[in-house]
């Protein structure tokens, strides 16, 4: 299984949320994984397997942090009594593109526009989102929203030109980023 079908495989995990018949209602916390939907300390060397390319100053929208957690002890890996922790990066599902962010297809679109132009085969520019919640308690997922434009590079000059304005939800943004979608690009 490549990067893209693993992040794709937590992406599904993260945004559904066991019901609890017994007790009529969602868990009552968010349930954070350690595995990350991409490496958050990735640089513009890493190989990347996703249709955009999202550097780390975007992990906040895809809801990655360090987070406290338990840390087992070296010799017994069990859990010390006395709950010492460690700051980890951890995955949630509270994810919050917004007006303003703008991605590419690769990374060599954040160095130097003369020579970023012709490595550019998509551009998305955002222009407004509201955020993903997960299921909580009494209340189902809400899955937020995404407005975006699609550029690609103009064959005659230096810069962008709008391929068409979409809209989806924050859930299957997240999705377009890693793999894409036929039917959007082909416009």
């Amino acid at each position: 299984m490549n990067l893209r079908d693993n992040s794709l495989e937590l992406l599904q995990k993260l945004i559904t949320q066991k019901f609890l018949v017994k007790e009529g209602r969602y868990p009552i916390k968010e349930k954070r994984y350690t595995e990350c939907l991409k490496n958050p300390e990735r640089t513009d060397k890493d190989k990347d397997e996703w249709f955009i390319y999202v550097p780390s100053f975007f992990n906040d929208c895809l809801d990655i942090a360090k987070t406290d957690r338990v840390v087992p002890d070296e010799k017994t890996q069990k859990k010390r009594p006395e709950k010492k922790t460690k700051k980890v990066w951890t995955q949630g599902s509270r994810f919050a593109f917004h007006r303003g962010c703008t991605l590419y297809d690769t990374p060599k679109a954040y160095h130097r526009w003369g020579d970023a132009i012709n490595e550019i085969n998509y551009c998305i520019s955002i222009h407004s989102g509201t955020i993903a919640k997960p299921a909580m308690d009494k209340d189902e997922r809400k899955s937020g929203k995404v407005v975006f434009s699609i550029l690609s590079p103009s064959s005659r000059t230096m810069s962008l030109k709008e391929i068409g304005t979409y809209t989806l939800k924050q859930d299957e943004f997240i999705s377009f980023l890693i793999k894409g979608n036929p039917e959007i690009i082909s416009k």
